[in-house]
């Protein structure tokens, strides 16, 4: 099984890129030594960052992203139906294991919380400013949860083709029409979470899709360190110490 990781400083989200890319490398050691495959879609920097952690890779430095999963939605778009992007910083502690026979495979199920200074209930508030002209195909705001990208998989061409199409669709009203006077982006505000994660929720939903999560699912087993708590010395020091041996024993030999 084929991992698609991605990373591009271009996106601009994370201020600490070599922090985050070193997490990515203990991501890849790992999945490497439990069997999988490594795929890397990345800006020249990472390419470098990462060289000798993938076994293959996409330069997309030349490729404009706007928002965080811009680059998550270009790899879908051609990448064929049933590739699984993962995020670098879930951490693996056996081989993944899907339900092949779901339309849609996602990480986790997310309960969105009802505090006004939390992200998605933030981004959420803004847009029913527009409620009236937001003409987004299956968008509501009805969802009290949303679906985590950190996996994702398509079962078929038509259903990755719609999600994909929809995704970009709403992405260029929200830059256009929304962002200029919400300023959400430049307010460090991560919009995809609507507008990927809340909104995807929305349209599995009103299709009545399979859906799956590969938290739980069999024996998986692995952490993701979404958010903030990648930045937990008690989170990443261990994965640092993990990394730093593996350098030393490579030197050994």
């Amino acid at each position: 099984m084929t991992l698609i990781y991605s990373y591009s400083k271009h996106i601009g989200d994370y201020t600490d890129t070599e922090h985050i890319l070193k997490i990515y490398k203990v991501s890849m050691l790992r999945a490497k030594k439990l069997g999988h495959s490594i795929k890397l879609y990345g800006c020249n920097f990472t390419l470098n960052f990462l060289e000798g952690f993938y076994d293959s890779c996409v330069n997309v430095n030349n490729i404009e992203f706007l928002i965080t999963d811009d680059l998550k939605m270009y790899i879908h778009s051609v990448e064929p139906a049933g590739a699984i992007t993962f995020d670098g910083d879930i951490i693996l502690n056996s081989k993944l294991h899907l339900d092949m026979q779901s339309d849609i495979i996602f990480e986790r199920k997310e309960e969105i919380s009802p505090s006004k200074l939390q992200n998605t209930t933030i981004i959420l508030n803004a847009l029913k400013k527009y409620r009236k002209k937001l003409k987004i195909k299956h968008f509501n705001f009805n969802t009290r949860h949303f679906y985590n990208v950190g996996i994702l998989r398509f079962k078929s061409e038509e259903i990755k083709n719609r999600f994909v199409s929809l995704y970009f669709k709403f992405r260029d009203y929200y830059i256009s029409s929304i962002e200029p006077k919400e300023n959400l982006i430049k307010n460090n505000y991560i919009v995809s979470v609507v507008i990927s994660q809340y909104y995807f929720t929305c349209i599995c939903n009103a299709l009545n899709l399979n859906i799956n999560f590969t938290i739980n699912y069999k024996d998986n087993d692995y952490r993701h360190l979404f958010g903030t708590i990648k930045y937990v010395k008690a989170n990443y020091s261990p994965l640092f110490d993990e990394l730093d041996l593996e350098n030393k024993q490579k030197t050994i030999l």
